[in-house]
């Protein structure tokens, strides 16, 4: 069946899926497929205009199978248009699925670069591959498919998730790879996107950090590089990043400091935008491991929030939610200054029926001596700071439904204030503090919508300023 046809066929089904879908934890301002099945974002970049998403996609069911590539765009990151299916598994050599990659533009067209996939000998074999557009909606897979047909000797059979880039009039391709039970990044060097040359490795494990690298990401962060991974073979899961220095001429990153991009189970395959002048990130907001109960309502899946990533003055990386997602707000359902000591104050109840909820707690640090502080929201659903350890975290041991455990990060201490920023949607709770890469992403399933959350403060005085704004798309 050609490209064109399988296509239709799979926008199609979607459609068909879509009627079926029902509104149990559908989210009200991420973005989640119309019906069926998605994980990693992939192709993120700005193109006539438009922030394009592309991301994989089974378009057959609420499952994982046989990977397409889902596409929606936006001009703001609030309103999102869902587009026809870019790429379908329709040739030999990506016969299994087409998983993930990234894109570019040159010349006024849109390359995508994206890993085939097909079975030989019950083993998957992974290839290199293209498709273009000029309109950045209908694609052309290339003539010239597979562009990389193997993999190098210091990687193996899982050789994938091409990550494209330019510096210096070149083209580089970071692919993720593994062996001898160390996660890889392989560079590659291309003049015109279609012929590439291998210029060795880039960055491995120490021995500790996954047996392969997934879904690389390298790129300028000021005056450093930064590597995101998402490694395969730890426990738990968790996605890594380094700040360093790329040298390009040799194909090597040198990494300085190496740190947990976030700390909640429910983050993974996070990839950044090409042609933006600032350095965005989106990351699948899911889990393999996790329960998903809207699979039985016909979906699965959802994108975090859109993040701005930062160096800070001292080079660590700092992650905050995009400034345009204020635009979200639609009423103040409440704002007051607090002063708790050894207590918790009921507030309004809301309900994410119909909309999310963002919560801003500013903490006076000078007149604070609690130990611990925070809000819980209900249904086992509690984000607090440990002054002692000076660490937020979100606790979800007692969630009805989802991961259960205890999650944590740094805060950054000397600060004089503190501002925690918790954004909660029917099925997803994303908390921003201030620190190193300070966030905590997860899936959460409270059975009612209907939440009456508690601001708490144990052994001292809080003393705070807390607002709860009620969060709607706009279009």
């Amino acid at each position: 069946m050609s490209h064109e046809r399988m296509l239709r066929r799979a926008d199609l089904r979607v459609a068909e899926g879509a009627a079926k879908v029902t509104d149990t934890f559908r989210l009200h301002y991420h973005l989640m497929p119309p019906a069926h099945w998605m994980n990693d974002p992939n192709g993120l970049v700005y193109f006539q205009g438009y922030y394009h998403v592309f991301y994989q996609h089974h378009p057959y069911g609420p499952q994982w199978g046989p990977m397409h590539w889902g596409h929606a765009r936006t001009k703001d990151f609030i309103t999102w248009e869902h587009l026809p299916m870019a790429l379908a598994p329709s040739e030999d050599y990506d016969a299994g699925g087409c998983f993930s990659g990234s894109a570019v533009e040159k010349d006024g067209v849109l390359h995508l670069f994206y890993t085939g996939v097909r079975e030989e000998g019950g083993k998957l074999i992974q290839v290199q591959c293209l498709a273009t557009s000029r309109d950045g909606i209908r694609f052309r897979k290339d003539h010239r498919n597979p562009l990389i047909t193997n993999f190098p000797p210091e990687g193996s059979v899982d050789f994938r998730d091409p990550k494209v880039w330019q510096h210096g009039g070149k083209w580089y391709m970071a692919l993720g790879s593994g062996n001898d039970g160390r996660g890889k990044v392989l560079l590659y060097r291309s003049n015109d996107l279609s012929q590439w040359d291998y210029m060795g490795v880039a960055a491995k494990s120490d021995g500790t950090q996954g047996t392969i690298w997934e879904c690389p990401d390298l790129f300028p962060l000021g005056d450093k590089h930064v590597l995101l991974v998402s490694p395969m073979g730890t426990e738990p899961r968790r996605v890594l990043y380094a700040v360093g220095e790329m040298d390009y001429e040799v194909g090597k990153f040198q990494a300085e400091t190496w740190g947990e991009l976030d700390k909640g189970p429910d983050f993974y395959a996070p990839q950044t935008f090409f042609g933006t002048d600032r350095r965005i990130m989106l990351a699948w907001m899911q889990s393999w491991e996790g329960e998903i109960p809207s699979q039985k309502h016909n979906w699965a899946g959802a994108l975090t929030l859109p993040r701005e990533l930062m160096l800070d003055s001292a080079r660590r990386l700092q992650i905050r939610p995009l400034p345009e997602l204020k635009r979200l707000r639609a009423d103040l359902a409440f704002a007051s200054d607090l002063v708790l000591q050894g207590e918790t104050r009921i507030l309004p109840s809301c309900s994410l029926q119909e909309r999310g909820l963002e919560a801003v707690l500013r903490v006076d640090l000078a007149g604070t001596s609690a130990a611990q502080f925070g809000i819980a929201f209900g249904e086992g659903i509690r984000v607090g700071v440990a002054k002692g350890d000076w660490r937020v975290y979100l606790d979800t041991t007692r969630a009805s439904r989802g991961h259960r455990g205890r999650y944590s990060c740094k805060l950054s201490s000397g600060q004089e204030k503190l501002e925690i920023r918790i954004f909660l949607d029917r099925s997803s709770i994303e908390l921003f503090g201030a620190g190193e890469a300070a966030c905590l992403t997860a899936r959460v399933y409270p059975s009612s919508p209907e939440l009456v959350p508690q601001v708490f403060a144990r052994g001292g005085v809080l003393k705070a300023s807390l607002e709860l704004w009620s969060l709607s798309k706009r279009g």
